[in-house]
C-alpha cells in the first residue's frame, strides 16, 4: 500500500478525466490546521490521484491506521499492492522514527481517506500575563512586570500531530480547537523562559531583544509537551516592552535619579536649583523674608560643607575662578610702575635705570593684611608692612 508519483507526462489540461478520483486541499489559512478529504467511493484506488501543494503533508488514513504519508509537493497515485513509499521531505528522521508506531500491514480496509496537514508556521497566537510576575533584574534587582506579545508555532512532526492531537476528525481541524490547551502550557513555561533571561543577566527592557533566546528557553520547556506528545515547536516569540507594577516602577525611577546624580556637575545643578527654589520660597515666607534667608543660610552652609566647602556655582564652574586668576595675574603682570627712587616708568621686574625691584610693587594689595595700595607706595597704610 503505497504512494506512486505520477510522471510528468501524465499531468494535463484533463487531469480530472483520466483518473477516477482527484483529491486535492485548497490552500490552508493560518486558522486551518488539518482538513479530511475522500473519495467518492470511499476507498483509494489505482485511478486514485492525490495532489499535495507546498506546505501541506498528506496521511493516507485507514480505518485508525496510517497506511503511508507524503511531505514531497506533486501528483501521486495510490498503489494497494506496493509496500508504503513514504515520501518524508524534510521530515526524513522524523518520519522513520514515527513511522514504527503508527503503521500496520495486511489489514483490510474499511474507510480510507486523505488527511492533509497544514506544516507553515502558524502566526498571531497571543499570550500575557494575568498579574505581575517577579523578575531579578541585574540592575533593579527584584521587580515585578507585566508582559504580553504573541508568538508562532508550527508542526513539526504532522504524524505525531496528526495520530495524538486530531484522531479522525470529521471534516476540518482548527486553530482555534488547539490553542486553549496549547496556551495554556505555554503560559505556564513563558515565565520561566523569561526567569531564564534574568539569570543571564539581561534587564527587564531588553527582553524584547532577545526573541530567538526566548524561544530556545521555550522550546526546552514544552519538549516533553508539545515536541514529544503533540508534534509541535515554537518557532518565534515577540515580546513587548514589559511593563513593572507601580512598586517596581517607583523603585526604578529612584535608582535612575541616583544614578543620574552621581556625577558631579549633576548634583550641583541640582543643588542649584534646589537653592534657587528655596529662596524663592522665602520671599513670600509668612514669617517673614528675613527669617526664610536665614533659612536658605543655613542650607547653604550645609551645602557648601558637603560641596567641600564650595558653592553650587563655583562647584560647577571651577575653571571660571581659574580663569579670572589668570586673568587679574596677566592684568598685574602687564602695568607699568614708576620707580620710586629715579622716577622712570617700567613694566619690567627692575627698574631699568637704577635697578629697583619693581615686582612687589605690581600687588594690588598687602601681602600681610590685604589693605589695597596704591602705586608707588613703599609702606602699607593698614598695618605699616614695607612694600618694596
Amino acid at each position: 500500500m503505497g504512494l506512486i508519483k505520477a510522471t510528468i507526462g501524465a499531468i494535463g489540461s484533463t487531469l480530472k478525466d483520466q483518473w477516477e478520483d482527484y483529491v486535492k486541499c485548497d490552500s490552508m489559512d493560518n486558522n486551518t490546521l488539518v482538513v479530511k478529504k475522500t473519495t467518492k467511493s470511499g476507498q483509494i484506488s489505482a485511478k486514485s490521484r492525490i495532489q499535495v501543494s507546498p506546505g501541506q503533508v498528506a496521511i493516507i488514513f485507514d480505518s485508525g491506521k496510517i497506511l503511508d504519508a507524503t511531505a514531497e509537493e506533486g501528483i501521486y497515485n495510490f498503489d494497494a499492492s506496493t509496500s508504503p513509499s513514504l515520501f518524508a521531505g524534510q521530515f526524513g528522521a522524523v518520519f522513520k522514527e514515527a513511522w514504527q508506531r503508527f503503521t500496520y500491514n495486511g489489514t483490510p480496509a474499511k474507510e480510507q481517506a486523505i488527511y492533509y496537514v497544514n506544516v507553515k508556521e502558524i502566526f498571531d497566537n497571543k499570550f500575557g500575563s494575568t498579574s505581575p510576575i517577579p523578575y531579578n533584574d541585574p540592575i533593579y534587582h527584584d521587580i515585578y512586570i507585566r508582559y504580553h506579545g504573541s508568538y508562532t508555532f508550527k508542526i513539526s512532526n504532522p504524524l505525531v500531530f496528526f495520530q495524538n492531537v486530531v484522531g479522525n476528525v470529521n471534516d476540518v481541524f482548527t486553530k482555534e480547537q488547539l490553542m486553549e490547551q496549547a496556551n495554556a502550557e505555554f503560559l505556564s513555561c513563558i515565565a520561566g523562559a523569561i526567569g531564564n533571561c534574568a539569570a543571564d543577566g539581561i534587564s527587564y527592557n531588553a527582553l524584547t531583544r532577545e526573541q530567538t533566546k526566548i524561544a530556545d528557553y521555550m522550546n526546552d520547556a514544552l519538549d516533553n509537551k508539545w515536541g514529544e506528545l503533540r508534534g509541535m515547536e515554537v518557532v518565534s516569540v515577540a515580546l513587548d516592552t514589559p511593563t513593572p507594577d507601580d512598586d517596581s516602577k517607583k523603585r526604578i525611577d529612584k535608582f535612575a535619579e541616583s544614578r543620574f546624580y552621581s556625577t558631579q556637575e549633576n548634583a550641583a545643578g541640582r543643588m542649584v536649583a534646589a537653592t534657587a527654589t528655596a529662596m524663592e520660597n522665602a520671599a513670600s515666607n509668612e514669617n517673614g523674608a528675613v527669617n526664610g534667608f536665614m533659612g536658605v543660610g543655613m542650607m547653604n552652609m550645609a551645602t557648601g560643607n558637603m560641596m567641600g566647602g564650595q558653592s553650587p556655582v563655583s562647584f560647577t564652574k571651577p575653571s571660571e575662578s581659574n580663569s579670572v586668576a589668570v586673568s587679574a595675574t596677566s592684568i598685574s603682570e602687564d602695568k607699568v610702575i614708576k620707580c620710586p627712587k629715579c622716577g622712570v616708568e617700567s613694566s619690567g621686574k627692575f627698574c631699568p635705570e637704577c635697578g629697583t625691584n619693581l615686582e612687589k610693587l605690581k600687588n594690588t594689595s598687602c601681602p600681610k593684611c590685604g589693605t589695597p595700595i596704591k602705586d608707588g607706595a613703599k609702606f602699607c597704610t593698614e598695618c605699616g608692612a614695607t612694600l618694596l
